[in-house]
């Protein structure tokens, strides 16, 4: 046992730097087996006045499933992140796929439960804002929290409202799992407080967390983080993301369209003519339309492949730098691409703006188009240019948008975004249509 120890901390040892090596602890999978303590954060389920218990059906196992269940039950019951109960309360309990081959994810089915629930709005960061944080950085460290959700308990007299079913009986979860609609949250505001006052190393042994060595990585000039690669100054796609797009066959169904759309949806910043390309794919989502792969569907697949095999790249944005918009808009959507200049002296994309445009927003007059290209430009992208350092530079292909800055008779709709529009510092610029390519290809 002293033998293998020793071993563990040799292992330790040669993946953490050197300045870590006081927290070897930390990282050691052992030591993180302990019941978390009882904290302000203690998860509270909160039920809506009129909510029922609500019994459930039992799910039958395979043999592979009995056995990865009675593993998880043994283990949890060993840790204490679950009892034995008796409870008016039961939500299921099965297996989903894991995306390696043959290895199963035990879920508690928490449907019912969340309908009754009281929400918290706390709010969840958005990725854009996170990503933003990372701009200057030079060097990157990635931790991996060991336990998660499990490091969080639920209030004491709660736990039997998130009580599951098996065919040993029933459970309830003394921390929190996955499928509770309110666990995000919950660990958000957990996660937020622990890391507010973030000055050294020493904030996991403050609060009794531990780490999952073979996830982290320490000062490194590239790491994926939130689907995406990050690099000193530039975003790119993650290529393990990427991997199976080459081979995705074209959809056969509604739902092999939405599973493809799910995750060109995910990266549609990084992808110019975006609403206009999936229009042929989103309209077989229509209720009121027949599934039929047509030579249009075909073709806006395929070019969407490419697009994303092409990984394109984006800068970060710099508040420090001016930015350009380049905008424009189609008969069936509008298009933007927000630029800054680089070291190279070439203006770079820091990301592209593409939505499609409403049966009613089609009717506008031209310019009304335009204008609502440049509104919809600077609503996506008004934490960057809203009270900046510079002028921002807009450039489009009609005459006539500059007279919405001095107009004195507008429409109740243009006067609203004019006065909109007003609230930044602004150059409109006019470019002859066909020097706005890079602007058309995203409408």
């Amino acid at each position: 046992m002293a033998h293998q120890q020793q071993q563990v901390k040799k292992d330790i040892d040669k993946l953490i730097p050197k300045y870590l090596y006081g927290y070897c602890d930390h990282f050691k999978k052992k030591k993180a087996e302990h019941f978390p303590p009882s904290q302000t954060y203690d998860h509270a389920i909160e039920l809506k006045p009129d909510f029922v218990p609500r019994n459930c059906k039992l799910y039958l196992l395979s043999p592979k499933e009995q056995e990865e269940q009675d593993k998880f039950l043994e283990e949890n019951l060993w840790k204490g992140y679950i009892r034995k109960l008796k409870s008016p309360m039961a939500s299921p309990f099965f297996f989903v796929a894991k995306k390696e081959k043959g290895a199963l994810r035990p879920t508690q089915d928490y449907r019912e439960l969340n309908k009754g629930m009281v929400k918290n709005a706390y709010p969840l960061l958005l990725i854009s804002e996170l990503l933003d944080k990372l701009k200057g950085a030079k060097v990157f460290t990635k931790l991996d929290l060991r336990n998660g959700y499990n490091n969080v308990r639920i209030k004491d007299g709660d736990q039997w409202k998130a009580t599951f079913k098996t065919n040993r009986g029933l459970f309830e979860p003394t921390v929190m799992f996955f499928g509770l609609s309110n666990f995000p949250a919950t660990f958000q505001a957990f996660m937020n407080d622990i890391l507010s006052d973030f000055i050294d190393e020493g904030w996991c042994v403050k609060h009794d967390l531990y780490l999952k060595l073979e996830k982290c990585e320490f000062d490194v000039t590239e790491v994926v983080f939130l689907g995406m690669v990050i690099r000193p100054g530039y975003i790119a796609m993650d290529p393990v993301k990427l991997a199976g797009i080459a081979e995705w066959e074209p959809p056969q169904t509604v739902k092999g369209v939405r599973a493809f759309l799910g995750f060109g949806n995910f990266y549609w910043k990084f992808i110019g003519k975006y609403a206009q390309l999936t229009r042929p794919l989103n309209d077989l989502l229509k209720k009121s339309q027949k599934f039929e792969w047509s030579r249009e569907c075909q073709i806006a697949f395929d070019l969407l492949k490419a697009k994303f095999l092409s990984e394109p790249v984006l800068v970060m944005p710099d508040t420090d730098k001016p930015f350009v918009i380049k905008a424009d808009t189609s008969k069936w959507a509008t298009g933007a691409v927000l630029r800054q200049q680089g070291p190279d002296g070439e203006w770079h994309p820091c990301g592209y703006l593409s939505k499609s445009l409403s049966p009613t927003e089609r009717n506008y007059e031209i310019y009304d188009h335009k204008l609502l290209t440049i509104y919809q430009a600077l609503m996506e992208w008004r934490h960057y240019l809203m009270g900046g350092k510079f002028k921002t530079v807009i450039l489009s292909d009609h005459k006539n948008l500059t007279y919405f800055c001095t107009a004195q008779k507008l429409n109740r709709r243009q006067a609203r975004w004019s006065l909109f529009l007003s609230k930044f510092d602004l150059s409109l610029i006019h470019v002859p249509g066909k020097l706005v390519t890079q602007a058309d290809a995203l409408s």
